[in-house]
């Protein structure tokens, strides 16, 4: 396709400015004729397959705040709503990312219910705008199948430094292994955003496109120096197996909210130690428990002076602290502790008053792990291999 200029026409539309220009093609600020309003126009070099066109109609019946909405589909151009907004960059405060997180997810988790991926999520397609978060390019990122070893975007990746990385740098495992992607790789991309909103840097780096694949395929990022609930949030969307993520946008959101609620926006931003513990006794030194990444203290003990607390595994068991299962949860009012162990042939978790000399297993918390409490102390939170889940301490 040729250039355009200010003023052609493309069937009823009538172009008026540029507004970017790639190695597919060009955009264009644009007036609908025929509505009297001002558009955006994609437009390609290469003719649409007709499986393209098919999901691109079916992504036009998509309607949601938070999506960038397509209005009509042509045989090499796509003309969808005009938005005026800048690209997603991070760091931001906590509170303003978690904001703009929710409703990614919730533009994620309305398409995903009609079965449409947007299959190349990251922040260079997510405008702020006035009105908060607008999606663009949903659904749209392939014209045919599954990525394959052979195809030349992913061979030129592996030579090259250059825009394909960016993009690299938010495809998932299963992507990058020639895999049909499906809504959970759209959770593990959002997870790259997610990261990159809170640090500024990107989850996955490397000297070469090359580098940057094994990153994704073989490591994990730095941990986020933010509250341990919202750093699990993230180390789970960002799961190398799709089936350890979440499984929908929604419980990812679920998560989020609840990661928050352990994380006040008056909490300070700390680094999060990741550490390994020694299988014995764990001795609680209550005056530096702030240090360890445990729950956050609303209400200080009745006695501020530092004391020592010694817990002892169950019977014939042992702790199971470490980067697989968390530590330990102290409650909002300092007086009860919640952390993992295996007994009686089980890892579950336990809770145990600092009044008490004994600690009880919570039922129905077979296989979870990273424990922490609701801010009214009443229920606790903790991480299964898929889910987020609560327990009522009440029965």
């Amino acid at each position: 396709m040729a250039s355009f200029a200010r003023g052609d026409r493309l069937g009823p539309y009538e172009t008026l400015d540029a507004i970017g220009a790639g190695g597919m093609g060009e955009v264009w600020k644009a007036r609908d004729t025929r509505l009297d309003r001002i558009v955006a126009i994609k437009t390609s070099k290469e003719q649409f397959s007709e499986r393209f066109e098919r999901e691109a109609r079916a992504v036009a019946a998509l309607n949601h705040p938070h999506i960038c909405q397509l209005y009509d589909v042509g045989p090499n151009y796509l003309v969808m709503e005009f938005i005026e907004g800048a690209p997603l960059k991070g760091p931001l405060a906590i509170e303003k990312a978690v904001e703009y997180a929710g409703q990614i997810l919730e533009a994620l988790d309305a398409a995903h219910r009609k079965g449409i991926t947007h299959r190349d999520l990251k922040p260079a397609n997510i405008l702020v705008t006035k009105q908060g978060i607008k999606l663009l390019d949903f659904g749209l990122a392939k014209q045919s199948g599954p990525l394959q070893q052979t195809d030349a975007t992913l061979t030129e990746a592996l030579t090259q430094r250059g825009e394909i990385v960016g993009t690299l740098q938010y495809m998932s495992p299963e992507q990058l292994q020639g895999k049909e992607a499906d809504a959970r790789s759209d959770l593990f991309a959002f997870g790259c955003v997610l990261y990159e909103m809170l640090t500024g840097k990107r989850a996955f780096e490397g000297e070469s496109a090359a580098s940057v694949i094994a990153a994704i395929l073989e490591r994990q990022p730095a941990p986020l120096t933010t509250a341990p609930p919202l750093e699990r949030v993230v180390r789970r969307a960002l799961a190398k197996d799709p089936d350890h993520r979440f499984q929908t946008a929604r419980d990812l959101k679920a998560a989020l909210t609840w990661a928050m609620e352990q994380s006040p926006p008056s909490t300070a931003v700390k680094p999060v130690h990741r550490w390994q513990w020694i299988a014995g006794a764990a001795l609680v030194a209550v005056g530096a428990l702030a240090g360890w990444g445990v729950s956050h203290f609303r209400q200080p003990l009745a006695d501020d002076r530092v004391f020592r607390f010694q817990i002892d595994p169950p019977e014939g068991g042992q702790f199971t602290f470490g980067v697989v299962t968390g530590g330990i949860a102290l409650s909002p009012d300092g007086r009860t502790v919640a952390y993992i162990a295996e007994g009686s042939g089980k890892t579950g978790l336990w809770v145990r008053s600092l009044d008490s000399t004994t600690a009880r297993m919570i039922a129905g918390t077979e296989g979870g792990g990273f424990p922490f409490w609701s801010p009214d102390g009443k229920s606790l939170g903790f991480f299964t291999a898929t889910q987020l889940k609560r327990v009522d301490l009440a029965g």
